[in-house]
């Protein structure tokens, strides 16, 4: 039996993305209904995100079936 593979990326805090958007956009795109998705490896309970559906990184391949494909969808890492 393989070990699972996993996939690294440079942090975007590190390489700028042009996908990257500001407080501002976001904020704009989740009252429009855009779906947020807390990414964060560890859930913590003092930085909880109202609204946010909870799936770290190593869970979304499996999950991408659940997301919606009819609007955006916010990746957040606090």
């Amino acid at each position: 039996m393989s070990a699972p593979t996993r996939r690294y990326h440079v942090p975007s805090a590190i390489r700028r993305s042009s996908l990257r958007i500001d407080a501002d956009e976001a904020r704009e795109l989740i009252a429009q209904g855009a779906l947020l998705v807390d990414v964060r490896r560890h859930e913590d309970q003092e930085h909880r995100l109202d609204g946010a559906v909870r799936i770290p990184p190593d869970e979304i391949p499996d999950k991408l079936a659940e997301l919606p494909r009819d609007r955006p969808i916010l990746l957040v890492c606090t």
